[in-house]
This record gives structure tokens, sequence and C-alpha cells, in this order.
């Protein structure tokens, strides 16, 4: 039995703890005919699904999916369901990759994502040092958010520089500490110029990539990094391969 009561396969070495952040707002059960929440849900199960198949993945990542809306929500295992973070178990948040079965996302509300990146900092925190304390080998966490839309306060207004600068700040702070890598991925509809005061060097526009690609170069990027490799050094690789997946769709786009 692992640490956290769901065990993972022999041989593995080490750890590597990922947070998904995904944003479940209103804005991605847009478009009404194919609203983007079916995709995201589609490319999830998939991926999760193919998993099993890469040996470096299914051994050594473990992955806790938040998500948020009007809501933070986190997926407990227990009951197999997303709960608010306050009512979940933090022993058992970072489920093995190949074990994950993700929900059905529903798509409502607002999108309170400095709350949720608050939250994720938080766990990521508290599962990096509680590996450290039980000795086993365990690479900085990633945190991963992928949003179609731009962060806002519950009332629903869009948040301003200041109102972003708090959470901008623990994010820098712990990532230069060696902490956490933090990355955004925005999506058609989302609202780079906010996103990147939140994520100055770290945010990636893919609006018209495919969701499985994109769950593609999340987990890609995260196994292919070093465990003392510089951030920015980082943050780079991930544009540099994402801008690579945005022309390949556009070609291909253009042979269809």
């Amino acid at each position: 039995m692992s640490v956290h009561g769901i065990g993972f396969g022999s041989g593995y070495e080490e750890r590597q703890p990922v947070v998904l952040l995904l944003d479940t707002s209103a804005s991605m059960g847009r478009p009404a005919r194919h609203p983007r929440i079916d995709e995201l849900n589609d490319a999830l199960s998939r991926w999760f699904d193919g998993v099993r198949a890469q040996e470096r993945l299914r051994t050594r990542v473990e992955v806790c999916l938040i998500t948020f809306d009007s809501a933070v929500r986190v997926y407990d295992p227990g009951p197999g369901r997303l709960v608010p973070v306050e009512q979940a178990d933090p022993e058992r948040l970072f489920v093995p990759a190949d074990g994950m079965h993700p929900p059905v996302l529903r798509a409502g509300g607002l999108t309170r994502l400095t709350q949720a990146v608050d939250t994720a900092l938080e766990l990521a925190r508290t599962r990096y040092r509680t590996l450290q304390r039980q000795r086993v080998p365990v690479r900085r966490p990633f945190l991963w958010v992928l949003t179609d839309g731009a962060p806002s306060d519950d009332q629903g207004r869009p948040l301003d520089e200041t109102a972003l600068a708090g959470t901008a700040d623990r994010v820098r702070a712990g990532e230069a500490k060696g902490e956490w890598i933090f990355q955004v991925i925005g999506v058609r509809g989302a609202d780079l110029p906010m996103l990147r005061v939140l994520a100055p060097k770290a945010t990636s526009p893919l609006e018209n990539l495919d969701f499985g690609r994109i769950l593609e170069l999340l987990f890609q990027s995260t196994d292919d990094s070093s465990p003392d490799q510089d951030a920015d050094l980082i943050h780079q690789q991930v544009d540099d391969r994402a801008a690579r997946l945005a022309r390949m769709e556009e070609i291909e786009r253009g042979l269809l």
C-alpha cells in the first residue's frame, strides 16, 4: 500500500506530482453544438486510458485534478467524484496516472482561477514535503492550468492586475525556491494579458489545438524536464513545443 492508499506499480524510482487545474466555467459550455467541455471530457478519458502503455508515466506520475468555476473542487478517488476541496482527504488526492478515472465535467458558473491556484499551490507543497519526509524520491510538482476565460471574483467581475498580484507573487516565490513549476495554457477565448500577469513567462496560447494534443504536451513536457532544470528554461521549452504543435495543427487543417 502506498502512502496515499493507492498503489504504484513495481519498479518505480521516484514520484512526479502533477496538478491539473481545469476551467469548467460557463464559457467551456460553448459553442452550443460542440461545447469545449465535451471535447475536454473525451480527451481526458482517452489520455488516461492510454497512459497505461507509457511505462515512465504509469510508474512515476501521480495526478491531482482540480476544477474551477464558481467553486473549486478536487477529484477524490474515494467516492470517485469531485468534492469541495475543504471536504477532501488530502492524503489521497494524488492518484497514480494509470489509476486516474476522471469524472465527467460539467460547464457552468464563473472563473475563480486565483482561488484554484492558491488551493493547488498548497496541495502541491504539502504533497512534496510529505514525500520528502517519508524519504520517497520526488521531483518538484508541475502545476498546469487550462483555461478559456479570464479570472473573476465571486461576483463575476474580471480581476485586474492588482487583484492578481498576491497569487502571482506566491507562484513566482515558490518557483524560485524550487517548490513547483507553474504553467498556464490559454485556449480559445482566454484573456492572455491577464493570464500573463499571473505567469509572465509561462503562459502559452493554444487557441485551436485539440485537447488531446494539449494533454500530451503537458505530460510530455513534465516527463522531459530535468529535476534541477531552471524554471525559465522549462517554460521556454514548453512554449517551443506548443508552437510546434500549433503549426502542425494549422498545416493539418490546411490539408483537410
